[in-house]
């Protein structure tokens, strides 16, 4: 079955966030810097808590004492500016992650 393209964003974000921590790969290093440059501090909470330690958005809004909407809204605007960086290195950082 054919992974349409948002998909593909969230899965390689997934990815990318669990290896920022060693980055392997040149597209892995470059991403990193682009979630520090590209994401504003909360941006970066919220991704971290959501998509590395897979925390529920009500979680994230309980823990930051915002709704859950304001998360969800977070999540997107944190999406849009990281998606550049995943639109050209998505599939490149999938294929280079499941080498390893």
């Amino acid at each position: 079955m054919p992974v349409n393209n948002r998909e593909l964003e969230y899965q390689a974000l997934r990815q990318f966030l669990k290896s920022m921590e060693s980055p392997k790969t040149r597209l892995a290093s470059n991403l990193a810097m682009a979630l520090e440059e590209e994401l504003t501090e909360k941006q970066r909470r919220a991704v971290k808590l959501y998509y590395i330690n897979q925390m529920p958005m009500q979680y994230i809004a309980d823990e930051v004492g915002v709704h859950v909407s304001t998360v969800s809204r977070t999540l997107k605007r944190a999406r849009t500016r990281l998606k550049r960086c995943l639109k050209y290195g998505g599939q490149a950082l999938l294929d280079a992650e499941s080498e390893l």
